[in-house]
C-alpha cells in the first residue's frame, strides 16, 4: 500500500468514534479455527487481520442471573454494524482492497489475532485481557487483502496468579493447557437436552440461568474496568431472566440463539 494511502487508514482508524480500540496482526493459517465452515467468507490472498475490541462493561448489575455480556442486547448485532461502518469506510479509501467482517461466527480465532495485534495477554481463562478494559470486551475482526500497520504482542502470559483456576467451581480450568470445556459452567447453561446429575447440581450451585462470569470476576487485571462508551450497550439491559420476561427478551438477547427450551429448562433447575 503507498505510503499516503497508509496514513489515510491509519488516520480513518484512529477517527472512528465508537469507543471501540482496534490493532492489526499479519494474516496466517495458524489465526484459522479448524474445521470451521466460515472459511470459504474468506477474501482471496488476505494479508491482514484487524482486530477490534468492543468494551461492554456497563456498571454493577448486582442481583443478576445471567453473564454480564447476556445483560445487554445481542453484541453480534451491536458489533455487526459497527464493523459494517468500518468496513465501508475502508473500502471508500481502498475500493481495490477486500475487506470482510465477523462477530464471533468466525473462520478467525479472534483472541489470538487480537493478542498478536497487541490488544491485550491472554488470560489463564482463554479470554482476551486488555489493559483498561480487561476482559469484558467483545471480539470482532475484519480480514483484509490489504498490508495494514501492525501492532506488537504483549507478553504471551497474564499474571500467573492462577486465581481464576482457583475460582472456577467445576475445574474446568487449569495452570497449563486448555480449560475442560465440558466442564465450564458457562457451557453447562448452553448445553441442550437433560443434564446430567453432576452438570444439574453445578448449574444450581452457580445460580445462573446462562453463562458464568466468576474467572473474569477473580482476576485482578480485570477490575476497576471502565464504562463503555458504546451507547447500544446501555438499552434494554435485563439483569434478571424469568418466565415472565422471558418472551420479551429472547429475540434481542445474545442467548436467543439457543431457544427458549434450555433457558425454560435452566429456570426450572434453579427454582428447585
Amino acid at each position: 500500500m503507498p505510503v499516503r494511502k497508509r496514513q489515510k487508514v491509519q488516520k480513518m482508524l484512529r477517527q472512528v468514534n465508537h469507543g471501540v480500540i482496534m490493532g492489526a496482526c499479519r494474516f496466517d493459517d495458524s489465526l484459522l479455527r479448524e474445521n470451521s465452515s466460515k472459511r470459504h467468507l474468506l477474501p482471496e490472498n488476505p494479508r491482514s487481520v484487524i482486530a477490534v475490541l468492543f468494551p461492554y462493561h456497563v456498571g454493577g448489575l448486582g442481583g443478576r442471573n445471567v453473564a454480564r455480556y447476556a445483560c445487554l442486547d445481542d453484541y453480534h448485532k451491536i458489533a455487526g454494524e459497527i464493523l459494517a461502518e468500518m468496513v465501508s469506510n475502508l473500502e471508500s479509501i481502498h475500493p481495490g482492497g477486500r475487506f470482510t467482517a465477523f462477530v464471533d461466527a468466525s473462520p478467525i480465532r479472534e483472541v489470538v489475532s487480537a493478542h498478536r495485534g497487541g490488544l491485550g495477554v491472554i488470560g489463564r481463562h482463554g479470554l482476551l485481557i486488555h489493559d483498561i478494559y480487561g476482559s469484558r470486551v467483545f471480539i470482532g475482526t475484519i480480514v483484509t487483502t490489504l498490508e495494514m500497520p501492525y501492532g506488537e504482542p504483549k507478553p504471551e502470559d497474564c499474571l500467573g496468579c492462577n486465581r481464576c483456576v482457583s475460582a472456577c467451581p467445576t475445574g474446568a480450568l487449569f495452570n497449563e493447557g486448555p480449560f475442560n470445556k465440558a466442564r465450564c459452567l458457562s457451557y453447562i447453561t448452553q448445553k441442550k437436552g437433560v443434564l446430567t446429575d453432576w452438570e444439574h447440581a453445578e448449574l444450581k450451585a452457580g445460580g445462573m440461568a446462562w453463562g458464568c462470569d466468576i474467572c473474569s470476576d477473580a482476576c485482578p487485571l480485570d477490575q476497576g474496568a471502565p464504562l463503555t462508551e458504546i451507547g447500544a450497550f446501555y438499552h434494554n439491559i435485563t439483569p434478571v431472566l424469568s418466565r415472565k420476561n422471558i418472551d420479551a427478551v429472547m429475540r434481542d438477547k445474545p442467548y436467543g440463539w439457543r431457544g427458549k427450551d434450555v433457558i425454560l429448562r435452566n429456570l426450572s433447575i434453579l427454582e428447585e
